[in-house]
């Protein structure tokens, strides 16, 4: 049923658009799922509703995977648990990760639960034709996105990036700020990026920042260092947001730290996640490092913590994990927590001839 080819995807999508265009019933039912079933507050949210429409609906401006309900073009009452085996078939010969696959059959399983809870639906889904064709859930920490760098790809990361930031290029210069924040703190995706400039405080010998954890819990994070503070410091240099006569921010304590820089940004518009993984996914592979995930910066700090301290509970504390369960499997979520480890990474993964030179103006 759905015989797209991976060559000819990308036609093939404009092609099922043009001619075959979705419902609008079923466009709004997905929109409206897709509403009600995230979280308002949630710093990911503008990823998270565009991860689940893409799930059913597809896209034909990127290189994912069909939408289910463009392979199988079926009223949304008349599908078969067949029709989810034969779309989980294409998704694996379109060479997701098995991790993806099951993210991506979850959101449609979420989608025909919320139907069965609807009145407008509840009377014609009498069954969710997902659950007898999903796969187990693949055994967690198990993936790519999971491993730890090593010191060498990490250090070829880091050195690859300042390289790009000793041009003229401004996402460069913002994104190797960013990964200095990532690998100094290990903190998730969502709680780097979406700092904002109420969120960071200095003081004489550090950096403050409070971010949103998992589970919406505030904390604060000492860094200590130094590179990561210059690292930021050149970036609002770069972007004019800095006073050189009075070494003072310009920018308001709403404005978002990091900012789009590419063409069709309008304003200071906040850089997404989205946009920055892009981009970190382009460095890594000009790094030779292949196919790398950003969350694999937290494994590695998490490996660096745990060989620095030899301590279960230090790594525990970084990665502000609730129960130690949680941090064991990121070794084979507070106060402001003490930054003893910073430092150490930071000497291990930084030329800190190299980032004399380069952070300066």
């Amino acid at each position: 049923m759905c015989n797209l080819t991976l060559v000819g995807y990308n036609q093939g999508m404009r092609s099922l658009r043009r001619h075959d265009p979705l419902p609008p019933s079923l466009t709004r039912a997905v929109d409206l799922w897709a509403d009600a079933t995230t979280d308002a507050d949630s710093p990911r949210r503008a990823d998270l509703l565009r991860d689940k429409v893409q799930a059913l609906l597809g896209s034909g401006d990127n290189g994912s995977a069909a939408g289910f309900f463009v392979c199988v073009p079926r009223p949304i009452d008349q599908v078969r648990p067949a029709d989810v085996a034969e779309w989980r078939a294409y998704l694996e010969q379109m060479g997701l990760a098995g991790a993806s696959i099951y993210a991506r059959l979850s959101r449609l399983s979420s989608f025909y639960k919320w139907l069965q809870q609807d009145p407008a639906f509840r009377a014609v889904i009498r069954r969710n034709p997902v659950d007898l064709a999903r796969p187990k859930a693949p055994p967690p920490y198990q993936s790519p996105r999971a491993q730890a760098l090593s010191d060498e790809d990490a250090r070829a990361l880091l050195a690859h990036v300042q390289s790009e930031a000793a041009g003229d290029s401004l996402s460069a210069v913002r994104d190797y700020a960013l990964l200095r924040f990532y690998f100094a703190t290990g903190k998730r995706r969502s709680e780097i990026i979406g700092l904002r400039w109420r969120d960071l405080r200095f003081t004489d010998d550090a950096l403050i920042i409070q971010t949103q954890e998992k589970g919406g819990l505030y904390r604060a994070t000492e860094i200590r260092d130094a590179g990561v503070k210059s690292a930021l410091l050149r970036y609002l240099k770069a972007t004019e947001r800095w006073d050189f006569q009075r070494d003072k921010p310009l920018i308001d304590p709403d404005d978002p730290l990091w900012l789009r820089h590419d063409n069709a940004a309008r304003g200071q518009q906040a850089v997404t996640s989205h946009g920055f993984v892009k981009m970190f996914k382009q460095y890594a592979r000009a790094a030779g490092l292949g196919d790398v995930h950003l969350h694999q910066t937290r494994h590695t700090v998490a490996r660096l913590v745990g060989e620095d301290s030899g301590d279960l509970h230090s790594v525990q504390t970084v990665l502000g994990h609730r129960h130690q369960a949680t941090t064991r499997v990121y070794l084979e979520r507070i106060a402001i927590k003490r930054d003893n480890h910073s430092q150490n990474i930071a000497r291990r993964l930084i030329d800190d001839d190299a980032v004399a030179g380069g952070d300066e103006e």
